[in-house]
């Protein structure tokens, strides 16, 4: 199987934890942009080749849906409104926009990659077998992981699934797991008071030793330091996936 270019997504958010932690979501299937208003979501359009627009329906003071125009004059990726702000009439102002999904906050991840997979021209799509496969890793399954185990369950053989992954992403499904893992532990560390135990056995670590070990291998920092490090405010802390 051939390499594929990872589609481009763009993020529109004007919260930053929310924007990192869709970039953190999607960056193992998708090229991520971000983009806090309707004026920087233009000029990542204009660079690149977006595939898909997730965007929040308020970006600070402006609406989101009245940038859509703009966006269409530019590119024409299909739109996902994403809001916490859920209403008839806001639906109703995307309806009419046309975008191509509505979803509400907290977003569900396999929810959200659905609609990605539905959206992206078909060339673009991975296939669906490690679109399964990247659906189950995705939401750190906390237990064990067994290569075999997820094998059976998409009813292939454990070689031919690691052969797939290494040819779609150039790493071993247990390699794509730590990597989603470690992501999510550094938005856990940033973002919360959790001890580096709770994160670890909430990740699915067996012990916080292999989690600290885990961590510092593809962060190049221990745990703790990386949270003293990269402490966010508590005003800003992020929204749930």
């Amino acid at each position: 199987m051939p390499l594929v270019p990872s589609p481009h997504l763009l993020v529109v958010d004007d919260e930053a934890p929310i924007r990192e932690a869709l970039t953190a979501a999607l960056a193992q299937g998708y090229a991520v942009h971000t983009a806090a208003s309707g004026a920087e979501a233009c000029a990542v359009l204009r660079s690149h080749p977006v595939a898909v627009i997730i965007l929040d329906a308020v970006l600070g003071d402006e609406n989101g849906l009245d940038s859509i125009p703009n966006f269409r004059a530019l590119s024409p990726a299909p739109i996902v409104v994403l809001t916490g702000h859920g209403s008839e009439d806001l639906a109703i102002r995307a309806l009419r926009a046309r975008v191509a999904e509505y979803l509400k906050k907290p977003v569900s991840l396999p929810d959200l990659h659905a609609v990605l997979e539905r959206l992206l021209p078909r060339e673009q799509r991975p296939s669906e077998l490690i679109a399964s496969a990247c659906r189950y890793l995705d939401t750190y399954p906390p237990k064990e992981f067994r290569a075999a185990a997820l094998a059976r369950q998409l009813g292939v053989g454990e070689i031919h699934l690691r052969r797939l992954f290494q040819n779609a992403y150039g790493k071993t499904p247990r390699q794509y797991l730590a990597e989603v893992r470690v992501r999510r532990a550094a938005l856990l560390l940033r973002t919360t008071e959790r001890s580096v135990k709770e994160i670890a056995l909430e990740l699915g670590y067996a012990s916080p030793k292999l989690f600290d070990r885990t961590f510092t291998r593809l962060m190049r920092v221990r745990p703790q330091a990386w949270r003293r490090q990269n402490r966010a405010t508590r005003a800003g802390q992020a929204t749930p996936l």
